[in-house]
């Protein structure tokens, strides 16, 4: 299976892919060098750039929100100290998914 970010082309089998790259930023909030990646599938369906993706991490717990564009570059980013997380079954179960597979 042939995937095109606009600049780069990928090949692999999605369901194989479990992340497209490595990139990282430093956290303003803990001064720490946070990596992370984002599902090939995911990015296939992204219709509108810049897209936010957000990584919790930390302690005390909080979030960075990186703005990515179609060329997969990091053009703007937040952050986040207050943080809920719903304590129902589908977000428990969504949390243990992506705690499996990180990226």
């Amino acid at each position: 299976m042939e995937s095109t970010l606009r600049s780069q082309n990928i090949s692999a089998i999605t369901s194989e892919f479990k992340k497209t790259y490595d990139l990282s930023q430093k956290c303003p909030v803990c001064n720490k060098k946070i990596r992370f990646g984002v599902e090939l599938g995911f990015l296939e369906s992204v219709k509108r750039f810049p897209y936010p993706h957000i990584i919790l991490h930390g302690n005390p717990i909080h979030a960075l929100v990186v703005y990515i564009d179609a060329d997969f570059m990091v053009r703007g980013i937040e952050t986040a100290c207050s943080i809920e997380i719903q304590r129902d079954s589908d977000t428990f179960s969504q949390i243990v998914k992506k705690w499996s597979n990180p990226f």
